[in-house]
């Protein structure tokens, strides 16, 4: 059952003011919509659990792997070292390019499925259908503001609703990928289902 607009923003803005621990006049660089997304990356790794093999020790990084801009990787690492440490871990960005052949698209391929968390971004090139692909089965939190993301199959979508971002959860993707969610956010979500 759908909830009322007003009740969900207020869950958002919750979980959204728990990494924007910043002073306004302190904020990273990229334009404020990339960085509403960025809070929202950060707070996703914040609320998700992967399986114990995906870390060799209590000091490794959470990685996001960001398939765009190099704008939107830089802006997602200033949210993350704006937001600290989640779980004595801090959060790791990487851009990686899926353009490539040979050995090149092999080591972006490796690079992307040792991530936690990949971020496709709308405008750069490679389809939603591409990036589950090349993940496969690792366990890999998938992220994009592509159009449709959730019912194909990705685990999280970042949807403009107006003025406000808000996302779509894929419980069936999410399950499959071996990535726990808390239920908090997955409240907060639109439900969508769609096969890889």
């Amino acid at each position: 059952m759908p909830r009322p607009a007003a009740s969900w923003w207020r869950g958002a803005a919750l979980l959204l003011g728990i990494a924007l621990g910043w002073p306004l006049a302190a904020q990273p660089v990229g334009d404020r919509a990339m960085q509403v997304e960025a809070a929202f990356l950060v707070n996703f790794v914040r609320y998700a659990d992967w399986p114990r093999h995906r870390f060799d020790g209590p000091a490794d990084p959470y990685v996001i792997a960001v398939i765009g801009s190099e704008t939107a990787a830089d802006t997602i690492a200033a949210v993350a070292r704006a937001a600290g440490p989640i779980q004595g871990r801090h959060v790791e960005v990487r851009r990686v390019e899926l353009a490539g052949a040979g050995s090149a698209r092999r080591a972006a391929l490796e690079r992307l499925r040792s991530a936690h968390v990949a971020f496709l971004q709308a405008t750069a090139g490679t389809t939603p259908r591409e990036l589950l692909r090349a993940l496969g089965d690792a366990p890999v939190l998938t992220v994009s503001d592509a159009r449709g993301f959730a019912a194909e199959g990705g685990m999280l979508g970042l949807v403009r609703s107006g003025q406000r971002m808000a996302f779509e959860a894929n419980p069936g993707a999410i399950q499959a990928g071996g990535v726990s969610l808390s239920a908090k956010v997955l409240k907060l979500a639109r439900i969508r289902e769609g096969a890889p």
